[in-house]
């Protein structure tokens, strides 16, 4: 009698802890809730040079900060918090636009949750100062 009731009780175990198990295993739960986009950065088709800027915006609202390193860029945006009246994340269906040290970035892109490559390029149109002398002073 003794030797069944204590099968019963190991069972009874077995069968709590493979039902948890399973359920655990099974829980299809997102890594990360933030955006974390990452890649590289050209600049006029050249790789970035190191501690650039690169900002990521909601419109004009400032969502996460970082810096090149080897022409490459990493961003961690949080997930808004809708328990507070300020905005500090992205919310579902947010276009997420770049800037390169000021410099609008492509592609903007949808906010998505995970981490996922986003490679950027900035097109600048850059002028060199005795250029713009000569054409001023064509204009005398």
């Amino acid at each position: 009698m003794m030797k069944i009731k204590a099968a019963i009780k190991t069972t009874f175990v077995v069968i709590v802890f493979s039902v948890i198990w399973v359920s655990l295993a099974d829980a299809q739960l997102p890594l990360s809730v933030a955006c974390e986009p990452y890649g590289s950065v050209t600049i006029n088709g050249s790789p970035a040079s190191d501690n650039m800027l690169v900002i990521a915006y909601v419109g004009d609202i400032e969502l996460a900060r970082t810096t090149t390193d080897g022409g490459q860029y990493s961003l961690l945006i949080d997930l808004d918090d809708p328990e507070t009246p300020q905005r500090e994340g992205y919310q579902p269906g947010d276009i997420i636009n770049i800037r390169v040290n000021g410099n609008p970035a492509n592609p903007a892109f949808e906010a998505f949750a995970g981490r996922h490559r986003r490679d950027l390029e900035v097109v600048t149109l850059s002028v060199r100062l005795e250029t713009w002398g000569r054409i001023k002073a064509l204009f005398k």
